[in-house]
Order: C-alpha cells, then structure tokens, then sequence
C-alpha cells in the first residue's frame, strides 16, 4: 500500500466514525433521555481513544490542550474522531500558522484519569463533538457513567 492509499484509507475510516456517531446522536434523540445517553455513552466507551485538541502556542514544540469557557465554566472538547475535532477546530481559528490542526490522542481510562484531576482545580466537564451532533457531561460524572454502561452491558449478555 503506497503512503496516499495508506492516507485516503485513513480518511475513509475517520469519516466513517464521525458519520457514526453522527447517525447515533440522531437515532439517541428520537429516544427516551435515559435511553438514548445510554446508548451515545455505550458508543463512547467502546472507542479505544478519545481526542482532544491542542491549542496552538507561541512554542510549537509545546502545544497546550485546549479548554473553553461555555456559560463560565471550564469545559475540556473531546472528539470521537478526527473529522469531528478538524471541524471544531476550524471553525473556533485553532489552527497553527500553517493551517494545521494540532490533535492529542489519550486512551480513555487514563484520558478520564486526568480530565478528573484537572478537575479538582475547577474543570467542569466535557464536551463531546461539540456542535449539533455533540453532547456534554460534568468531569465527576464520568467514571459514574462508565461503571452503569458496563453493568448495562452485562445485564444485556446476560439476557442473551
């Protein structure tokens, strides 16, 4: 596989993801509440890695995580992909001098790990794909709704 095939291959499967979960907030909005952040936290919590982005910063070796102010609070804004990340970031100029777009991938148990810590000094929560297809839960409400996805997932292999 030549390096452009290996990219466009890339670019299928992060487009793929980002229509995903796209189609999953949808089909989540014609459900019950409960029933339908069930199901975008299920989505979530499968992926390997979540995505944040970095801030360009007068150091381009030493870019910084980007966190935003949303009705005073401090907010962390997570991506399920790059798609998701490359639009947000775009449209919000957090891009380097040479258009690019800065993203850090963590995997989740450490990636929640530390949003929790940053929380202890006033981060307030996470923003999910931040725009129509996006969602949002407070930092110390994460672990919470990782431990009810798993024992909703083994109540279902249980029915089974």
């Amino acid at each position: 596989m030549t390096q452009e095939q290996d990219r466009e291959q890339q670019v299928r499967a992060a487009a793929d993801l980002a229509a995903h979960f796209d189609v999953t907030v949808e089909q989540a909005k014609e459900m019950p509440f409960a029933e339908g952040q069930t199901l975008i936290w299920a989505e979530a919590f499968k992926l390997d890695s979540w995505l944040i982005l970095m801030k360009p910063s007068d150091n381009p070796q030493q870019p910084e995580p980007f966190f935003g102010n949303v009705d005073g609070h401090g907010w962390a804004f997570l991506f399920t992909d790059p798609m998701h990340a490359q639009v947000f970031a775009r449209d919000n100029q957090l891009i380097t001098a040479g258009g690019q777009v800065l993203i850090a991938k963590m995997k989740v148990d450490p990636m929640i790990d530390w949003l929790e810590e940053i929380g202890k000094s006033g981060l307030y929560g996470v923003r999910f794909n931040e725009g129509e297809n996006g969602w949002f839960t407070p930092v110390d409400s994460l672990r919470a709704m990782q431990d009810y996805i798993e024992i909703q997932e083994e109540r279902r292999r249980e029915e089974e």
